[in-house]
């Protein structure tokens, strides 16, 4: 179970760092707010993907994750993935 737990811990320190870039003021409760209501647009949306691939050394789909309403989707989605590994 910790695994899991540090997989979410690194996908939660990736996600914040993206949101703070934009702004500073954002903390773990936006995690859970749809992306229109963050101010991120696309590329922001694939530096995080990307991000999440790096800090996770998996390979995910970029047109999947395109379509992602809510920052909680991205982190079941990439949880999943590093499971996989």
């Amino acid at each position: 179970m910790s695994e899991i737990s540090d997989i979410e811990s690194r996908i939660t320190d990736t996600m914040l760092a993206k949101l703070r870039e934009r702004d500073p003021s954002l903390g773990p409760d936006d995690l859970t707010r749809p992306v229109a209501d963050l101010d991120l647009d696309s590329l922001d949306l694939v530096e995080l993907h990307q991000q999440l691939e790096r800090e996770l050394q998996v390979k995910g789909d970029l047109q999947e994750t395109a379509g992602f309403a809510f920052l909680d989707d991205f982190s079941t989605y990439f949880v999943k993935l590093a499971n996989r590994e």
